[in-house]
């Protein structure tokens, strides 16, 4: 049985696809079988991963569409639409996912107003899709869009766990709350078992004294409760650079500072099987 990792966070700008896709390449390379869901409109981690969003003729959204309405044609629907990026495996996603954001949302509330209940509530339909796949996979990583709305509200109910990335900025780790608020949340109404596994500082300027202020500041605030990950991710163009190239940073550029990052952050999640 596989575990079922979120990356998630209210705010945009943060890293989240690309810390999905690079802890996936790294818990991959320990030979570890590796999921990726897209679970973006915009198609980002999709991407950077080499493919193209309007090509991906059964995406995330066909599969949601499938387990609302056809759920017998749902198993031959993941495997048209799983795609493979040398050892990691993608479940894509590209605009038609806004739509079925939209359709979850009319049937919450359809549902609060008129009593009426579908076969799958609105908050389990992704859910629905991950147990299907666990037993296929030993980790799979779940990228979401900067939205706190039903569809990352999907994305957490069907996980075991949340990681939360985090700009060595203020600005951004003031915005830090309002995730940890949501988690809470969904953790008290649709999945009691989700648990934080960490919080991860990225695009961090260790030279800078305003980077180590906010690391400093999110270990005090919230290092007695939450995990902060030992090694931040370091500010690197390759961050930058590897997604146009379709590569991970562990491939495109194995020896700059944040590949290595993602290893040792590798090695932390895979330290708590």
């Amino acid at each position: 049985m596989s575990k079922v990792i979120c990356i998630a966070n209210a705010k945009g700008g943060t890293g989240k696809n690309t810390t999905t896709f690079n802890l996936g390449a790294a818990i991959a390379r320990k030979g570890k079988r590796v999921l990726l869901i897209d679970n973006d409109s915009q198609g980002s981690l999709t991407k950077a991963m080499g493919f193209t969003p309007l090509n991906c003729k059964v995406s995330l959204a066909t599969l949601m569409c499938q387990a609302l309405d056809s759920p017998e044609l749902l198993e031959l629907g993941i495997k048209q639409a799983i795609l493979h990026q040398n050892n990691i495996d993608l479940l894509p996603a590209n605009q038609k996912l806004s739509g079925i954001a939209t359709r979850l949302s009319v049937m919450q509330t359809t549902a609060s107003m008129f009593g009426e209940q579908d076969d799958i509530q609105p908050v389990y339909v992704l859910k629905t899709i991950v147990d299907m796949l666990r037993s296929q996979y030993d980790y799979i990583l779940i990228d979401c869009s900067p939205h706190p709305d039903l569809q990352m509200i999907n994305a957490l109910a069907a996980s075991d766990e949340v990681v939360i990335p985090v700009q060595a900025h203020y600005l951004d780790a003031e915005g830090l709350p309002d995730t940890l608020e949501l988690v809470r949340r969904v953790r008290a109404a649709y999945q009691p078992n989700l648990f934080v596994r960490g919080l991860l500082l990225t695009m961090y300027k260790g030279r800078t004294l305003l980077a180590k202020a906010v690391k400093e500041q999110i270990e005090e605030d919230y290092g007695t409760q939450i995990h902060v990950f030992a090694q931040p991710i370091d500010y690197s163009i390759r961050v930058a650079e590897h997604s146009a190239y379709g590569e991970s940073l562990l491939d495109y550029a194995p020896d700059c500072p944040a590949a290595k990052s993602y290893a040792m952050m590798a090695e932390e999640v895979l330290s708590h099987e």
